[in-house]
C-alpha cells in the first residue's frame, strides 16, 4: 500500500475529528506520522496604574503613529500554519531584512509546517518595511507577516 495525498488528508480530518494528537501509518517500509500543533498561550499582567499614568501620552502616540502607518499598506500573509522562520538553518543570515527590496519570486522566509519547509516567496517587487512576526514564532493561515509597499 502506498500512502497517497488522499490517505494524508484523511488521517488529517481525523485528528480534528476524534481530537487525537498524532496518528501514525507505517506501510512497506515507509511510515508517516501527523502530530497536532500545539500553541503557547502567553500569561500576561497588568502593568501598575501610576507608569501607565505616566507613559500613557507616549503609548497612545506610539499606537496612533502603527495604525496609520500600517493602514495604508500591503501586507504579506501566512499561507498556512506553521511556524515562521527568518533564515534556511540556525545561524545563517535572515533572508531579508527592513527596508530591504525584494524581487518577483524572491524568498522572504520559510514556515515549516509537519517537517515540511515552506518558502514564502514575494509575488512582486516591492519593499519590506516592516516584519511583524519573530523567528520561530507560530503563525496562523493569514497572520500578516510583512508590510510592504
Amino acid at each position: 500500500m502506498k500512502i497517497d495525498v488522499k490517505t494524508i488528508k484523511e488521517l488529517a480530518d481525523n485528528i480534528d475529528k476524534y481530537n487525537l494528537n498524532e496518528i501514525a501509518l507505517e506501510s512497506e517500509g515507509v511510515k508517516l506520522v501527523l502530530k497536532k500543533e500545539k500553541l503557547v498561550q502567553v500569561e500576561t499582567r497588568p502593568v501598575q496604574a501610576a507608569v501607565v499614568q505616566q507613559n500613557t501620552a507616549v503609548v497612545e502616540e506610539a499606537e496612533e503613529e502603527e495604525v496609520v502607518d500600517t493602514q495604508e499598506k500591503e501586507f504579506i500573509t501566512a499561507p498556512m500554519v506553521g511556524t515562521f522562520y527568518r533564515s534556511s538553518a540556525p545561524g545563517n543570515p535572515a533572508f531579508i531584512e527592513e527596508g530591504d527590496t525584494v524581487a518577483s519570486g524572491e524568498t522572504l522566509c520559510i514556515i515549516e509546517a509537519m517537517k515540511l519547509m515552506n518558502e514564502v516567496k514575494a509575488s512582486k517587487k516591492c519593499k519590506v518595511v516592516k516584519i511583524l512576526v519573530e523567528d520561530g514564532q507560530i503563525v496562523k493561515k493569514g497572520d500578516k507577516l510583512f508590510v510592504i509597499e
